[in-house]
């Protein structure tokens, strides 16, 4: 059970909405204001940026390099929170500069993403909600309960023209309930947030914050001012983990290399007990190097294998020896070939009663 307080410190003055809030059950109540429990400032959405990355993005490091250089290194020197998620295989990123400084205790939440967990609690999933500020309209596209897109328009509503209709309409603000809007709204079906106010809507989404829409971005870089006691205490901690690191190093550092010598010694010790005669450099290295040596089959064993197990009246015209392996291009009587060393490969029969054969000596199953 959580008391949290959603502020947006809009043109028209402050609106806040204090929820009393079961986020595992995803129950809400709306309370009379307190100065308890969490607080929510809202970022407007003309301070706000939404972007998909590009496709060919695919693993994190990319996406945070992008974000980096292609986005956050124009805006240095600004305090600016990010978000950066993936949706569908595909990297988002959500940008926001707040205003101001954030009291003890309290954080930041973008306008948008308040405003799609207030159209949820409509019972809608899919759809558009138009805000109808004092200052600015912000329409929020929604989709399979998350923030599609959003635009914020500074000149009124007229930059709604242009905009798609189709689907399900909410419409909140203080500015929708103007004659104006209104008649630009007639004929249009909509819907309306019920459990608040048109003009505190976007203060009733950032309470909802961890209630409705878990799916949604929200950031963890919080501006938080922390209490001197918390310091003192965290402080505290740190340097008795630096202190029992440090220990920790040092013994390491001591005992580490000596268990490194012992084992050397060691092997240095068996593997002249193995090897007698044999001068010991590297002895690991060595045993390698060995068992290297005796898998690879040796040239002028298997040549004189096949030139053992050839008919004396053989007459050799190609011969190749490639990773250990021994390849003999023959011409032999056909009489002769029943009994042939090796691995035949390929038979060719020629006139005059002879035949031409590749055998194969060495490599894998031989």
């Amino acid at each position: 059970m959580i008391i949290q307080t959603g502020i947006d410190q809009g043109a028209s003055g402050t609106k806040r909405v204090t929820l009393l809030v079961f986020p595992l059950l995803s129950y809400y109540r709306i309370l009379a204001s307190s100065p308890r429990g969490r607080k929510i400032y809202l970022i407007p959405s003309h301070r706000v940026l939404l972007r998909n990355l590009p496709q060919e993005i695919t693993r994190p490091e990319e996406a945070e390099n992008y974000l980096q250089e292609e986005i956050l290194s124009f805006l240095k020197e600004r305090d600016i929170l990010w978000k950066l998620w993936w949706e569908e295989g595909r990297a988002r990123v959500l940008v926001a500069e707040p205003e101001g400084r954030l009291e003890k205790g309290a954080f930041w939440d973008a306008e948008p993403v308040a405003l799609v967990r207030a159209f949820l609690t409509t019972g809608l999933r899919n759809g558009t909600l138009v805000d109808f500020g004092r200052r600015k309209v912000t329409l929020v596209r929604v989709r399979e309960g998350k923030l599609a897109g959003f635009r914020c328009f500074l000149n009124g509503y007229r930059g709604l023209e242009g905009e798609d209709s189709s689907g399900p309409l909410v419409v909140s603000g203080g500015g929708s309930l103007s004659p104006e809007v209104e008649g630009f709204l007639a004929g249009k079906e909509i819907k309306r947030v019920p459990a608040v106010p048109p003009e505190k809507v976007s203060a009733f989404g950032a309470a909802l914050w961890g209630v409705l829409g878990r799916n949604l971005p929200t950031f963890h870089s919080y501006f938080l001012e922390i209490e001197p006691e918390k310091v003192r205490r965290i402080s505290g901690t740190l340097l008795v983990g630096l202190v029992l690191s440090s220990l920790l190093w040092g013994g390491l550092k001591f005992w580490v290399p000596m268990i490194h010598r012992e084992l050397k010694a060691r092997e240095r010790a068996l593997f002249r007990k193995y090897y007698p005669g044999t001068p010991v450099v590297a002895p690991l290295k060595q045993l390698k190097a060995m068992i290297e040596e005796a898998k690879r089959p040796d040239f002028q064993s298997l040549l004189k294998q096949a030139l053992e197990g050839l008919p004396k009246e053989a007459r050799i015209m190609v011969l190749t020896f490639e990773e250990g392996k021994l390849r003999i291009k023959a011409e032999i009587p056909e009489k002769k070939a029943g009994d042939l060393p090796g691995r035949l490969s390929e038979v060719k029969k020629i006139p005059g009663g002879t035949e031409i054969v590749t055998l194969e000596f060495g490599g894998e199953g031989l």
